[in-house]
């Protein structure tokens, strides 16, 4: 059974790199003929698509009242990204020669503050209602919303 939980294992990550490839490979066509920017792409829409099973997640345990483990499906997802995924792919360009670097745009560190902020607001107590859901839906679709309009410039040296 072990081997072969690690071999499902295995065949299911190349699956994973492949899909992921061909995804990537099409954003750039989408962008030009939607016309939807590619910073909202990557921002707001590949983030639902690729997070769709630990949003269910969340969503499911949360409904059995498990609200500690929903809320570490969700932060902790958001944490591993921007703690390692993000500096991992930095040095990782570094690495294969591509230039990549940490230099947001102004826009973006500001909103991501924000959303920082936010979320502490409402985890910082035990308990929570709908007015505290409310505004963290209504955070995210603002996000989306200034991330729809951001006019994306160039911020190579």
């Amino acid at each position: 059974p072990f081997w072969g939980a690690l071999a499902g294992l295995l065949v299911t990550t190349l699956l994973v790199t492949v899909f992921s490839e061909f995804l990537v490979d099409s954003i750039d066509g989408f962008v030009e003929e939607s016309g939807i920017s590619r910073t909202f792409v990557g921002i707001i829409i590949l983030p639902i698509v690729g997070n769709a099973v630990e949003h269910v997640t969340a969503i499911t345990v949360a409904m059995k009242d498990k609200m500690d483990l929903a809320m570490g499906v969700a932060v902790g997802s958001c944490t591993q990204i921007s703690l390692f995924v993000v500096p991992l792919t930095v040095l990782v360009g570094w690495a294969t020669d591509r230039d990549m670097n940490l230099n947001f745009p102004h826009f973006e560190v500001i909103l991501f503050v924000l959303s920082v902020f936010t979320v502490s607001v409402v985890l910082s107590t035990p308990k929570s209602n709908w007015l505290e859901g409310s505004l963290l839906m209504s955070t995210y679709l603002l996000l989306a919303l200034g991330f729809w309009f951001e006019n994306v410039t160039n911020y190579d040296r």
